[in-house]
């Protein structure tokens, strides 16, 4: 018989799969705790028992099984993060991966639903859908979220460039408006419209902004972004591309043309769903296809670089590039000069 074939090998990569998705939830509890951020230092575990008022003998049992799993290394009678998790102790790292996990689990339940006749976006409920919008941005409350938006400012001149002359950024399906909060921070000249549908985004896009101190720079608009009028030009445009389902594509993108005064730069974000396979089996692949699956399912096609550059220079637009040298994967173009 066929190694691969056989059933031990099969119960095998099941078991690692069931492993996979309790080590996440682990992991969550964790965070969510405040555990995993107390052990930056070492710390004997009966005082973290004492201090997040757990049992010995239960949270004993959760140190072993982060210990077993990499994220915690025992010494003796203490607990620290390993060597690989002790990022977590850097401000804000563990929002990002308290995030990333809480999106991890909205878009299972959006699978659950993969092979039904029709899904819609807007089936999903509030908790659900402010899970999606963090898994796609930055934790731009935090440090480390507000240097990610910095690392992704520094790799595109030309945009830094319209923003330190005080820049007006429209942002088209804004959601929690991630990205745009950490430019306001960084470029106190800076002015911002966030466009998106759903007002409990947007009531969290707000506190946020008040968090950061750049509410009086940005408005928050509920309506459709397809239909969203401004009197002044844009410099920067930026289209949340992966959210826009294909009948709504067209009219986006000749409303940021629109928007746009002439020589405008417009930003489009690709997320892992969008890239071009890195060959199959690959941890890339397999997060491309799980997000192709969650996107697709609401009829938004799944872009690469190259495909959403076609669909952009159908719509008037100059692509200057497609800067791929890090995540996300953002596609440059310009609304022509003349």
């Amino acid at each position: 018989m066929n190694e691969a074939r056989s059933p031990e090998a099969v119960l095998t990569a099941v078991g690692d799969l069931a492993t996979a998705a309790e080590q996440a939830a682990l992991v969550r509890l964790a965070l969510s705790s405040g555990l995993l951020q107390r052990c930056a230092e070492p710390i004997a575990v009966d005082d973290l028992a004492d201090i997040l008022q757990i049992p010995r003998e239960r949270l004993s049992g959760v140190c072993d099984a982060l210990v077993a799993m990499g994220a915690l290394v025992h010494d003796g009678t203490r607990v620290r993060l390993s060597a690989t998790w002790t990022p977590l102790a850097d401000d804000g790292v563990h929002v990002t991966l308290e995030r990333a996990l809480v999106g991890a689990e909205a878009r299972r339940s959006v699978m659950a639903t993969a092979l039904s006749p029709s899904a819609d976006y807007w089936e999903a409920d509030a908790r659900q859908r402010l899970a999606l919008a963090d898994g796609v941005t930055m934790a731009t409350t935090t440090e480390f979220g507000r240097t990610a938006v910095s690392g992704v400012l520094a790799a595109l001149p030309e945009v830094t460039e319209q923003l330190r002359t005080g820049a007006r950024w429209l942002e088209l399906g804004c959601g929690v408006a991630g990205m745009l909060l950490g430019v306001l921070h960084a470029h106190s000249s800076v002015t911002a419209v966030g466009v998106d549908l759903a007002s409990d985004l947007l009531a969290v896009a707000r506190e946020r902004a008040r968090e950061l101190g750049v509410a009086d720079r940005i408005d928050f608009v509920e309506g459709d972004a397809t239909a969203y009028t401004d009197d002044e030009p844009f410099d920067i445009v930026f289209w949340s591309q992966f959210f826009f389902p294909t009948r709504t594509r067209t009219a986006a993108l000749a409303n940021a043309f629109a928007r746009l005064r002439p020589g405008g730069l417009l930003l489009c974000p690709l997320v892992p769903g969008d890239l071009e396979p890195y060959g199959t089996g690959s941890a890339l692949a397999q997060q491309s296809s799980l997000h192709a699956l969650v996107f697709s399912g609401w009829d938004i096609p799944i872009r690469s670089g190259d495909t959403l550059t076609e669909e952009l220079e159908e719509a008037g637009f100059q692509v200057r590039r497609v800067h791929r040298d890090g995540l996300p994967v953002t596609v440059v173009a310009q609304r022509p000069a003349a």
